[in-house]
């Protein structure tokens, strides 16, 4: 009865979608009875809409589609009948497609088209004064909360990018690009006259919270647009736990057995390995749209979007594509270096704080392993374990070593020694930055000072 009363409110507000419908007269399988066939189709991504909801007004029936988009309502009595979509999609375009009242005999069937809106549609409908030249593209969105569904007013929403120029005149010229929007009373926001193939990233503050930097796309079409719903929890986004869950498998490129893939919760130290069969569950998470990232040795990591909440265990699969070391191009180079210097890797090195390995000697090494990279590093040792090869201070000599490793960014904890080298290739690697005891940055000081402090930045993160 909810959803019902829902249709009614949406059918009286808001028909965005242009709604085709086709009454034909044909044998059903009841006699007396009516019946309605249906598609939904999506316009906007050049398919059809499945594992959608179709709501019929007035009464207490409903149908979802199947993977062709198709639906159907049977044994129904004649009459007159208004049809209503909803689909998670729709709402975050803030879309909802409905069909005027049409009628239904007796012993015969009507075919109802509807369609999502294509891109060209929504955006003259969201940006309508839109007079950037920089592209005729779009991402819109809204940010909820992920506990209550309610939508998030008041809240900061960036899209960052870079742009990258070659050409005789300028040679290789670099533009970091960064827009923001607040949210509505809706929680809606919107991001109008961006370039076409467009790879971005998008994210969320209110206040003491804030999500990941969720990765967005556009594609190669002139008039390209993408939708996201963001889940921006009230609580601090410090907090590390939760009452979220996450299951998922990782599937490797070539069919190989992906036991013991290490995946993590970008931003916490929560991390977990894959069982047998690649499978792995994460329990007592924070709430929010958040990051997962997976990593196998011989493989190239990969990150997966995930919304986590209280109401429901969420589930990915990620993909690994083989790894395969390549030359650098120049294009790869420019945006390399474009990389380095936004995490900082280039104004730090300035400071002479440290002992920096930078990407044109790691070429020069063609390393294999992690430690082949640290071996030249002055002040710390790689050492012959069990469990492979590990680094320690070449201070500590007779007592424990206290080592502690940031991978783009973020604490990597080595859950065996060695593990460095199990789940990065040396060809990964594009930088390296090592700080005795005491002169590591603020950012990355943890153990009181005591530790050997390792940044490595891969091509994940410092530039592919």
């Amino acid at each position: 009865m909810q959803r019902q009363l829902e249709l009614v409110t949406a059918i009286s507000f808001i028909a965005l979608a242009p709604v085709g419908a086709q009454n034909v007269t044909a044998p059903v399988s009841s006699a007396g009875k009516a019946r309605i066939l249906g598609v939904v189709v999506d316009s906007l991504n050049g398919g059809v809409l499945a594992g959608a909801d179709i709501l019929m007004d007035g009464a207490q029936v409903s149908a979802q589609t199947d993977s062709l988009g198709k639906f159907e309502f049977d044994g129904l009595t004649p009459g007159d009948f208004q049809l209503g979509v909803f689909h998670p999609r729709l709402d975050t375009l803030g879309v909802s497609i409905v069909t005027q009242k049409f009628h239904v005999g007796r012993d015969s069937t009507s075919v109802v088209v509807m369609a999502v809106p294509s891109a060209a549609t929504l955006i003259r409908t969201r940006c309508p004064a839109q007079s950037d030249a920089a592209g005729a593209s779009a991402v819109i969105g809204r940010v909820k909360d992920p506990e209550s569904l309610q939508s998030v007013a008041g809240a900061e929403v960036s899209i960052a990018w870079s742009e990258i120029e070659i050409s005789k005149q300028v040679g290789i010229h670099q533009t970091a690009r960064l827009r923001r929007d607040t949210t509505d009373k809706n929680g809606e926001f919107k991001f109008c006259g961006l370039p076409s193939s467009l790879q971005a990233s998008l994210k969320a503050r209110h206040g003491a919270t804030a999500t990941a930097e969720i990765p967005v796309a556009l594609g190669d079409r002139p008039i390209e647009l993408a939708a996201r719903t963001l889940l921006l929890s009230a609580a601090d986004s410090t907090t590390k736990t939760g009452n979220a869950a996450v299951s998922g498998v990782v599937q490797l490129a070539d069919g190989a057995p992906s036991s013991g893939t290490r995946v993590e919760l970008v931003g916490t130290d929560i991390v977990t390995l894959t069982d047998a069969k690649g499978d792995f569950t994460m329990r007592n998470l924070p709430s929010g749209s958040r990051v997962l990232l997976a990593r196998h040795l011989g493989y190239a990591a990969q990150i997966a979007q995930v919304d986590l909440s209280s109401h429901e265990q969420a589930h990915v699969t990620i993909k690994l594509p083989k790894y395969v070391a390549v030359m650098d191009p120049v294009l790869v180079t420019a945006r390399r270096t474009a990389a380095l210097d936004k995490v900082g890797f280039g104004q730090r090195r300035k400071s002479a704080n440290g002992y920096f390995v930078g990407p044109e000697q790691i070429e020069r090494m063609h390393p294999f392993y992690v430690t082949d990279v640290l071996r030249m590093v002055p002040g710390i040792q790689v050492v012959h374990t069990r469990t492979g090869e590990a680094v320690r201070s070449s201070h500590d000599v007779g007592r424990p070593s206290c080592v502690q490793y940031y991978v783009d960014d973020m604490p990597f904890t080595e859950l065996e020694p060695g593990d460095a080298n199990n789940f990065m290739n040396g060809g990964e690697i594009v930088a390296v930055e090592v700080y005795q005891p005491g002169m590591a940055p603020a950012q990355y000081t943890r153990a009181l000072n005591a530790c050997v402090t390792i940044l490595l930045w891969t091509k994940f993160k410092g530039g592919g």
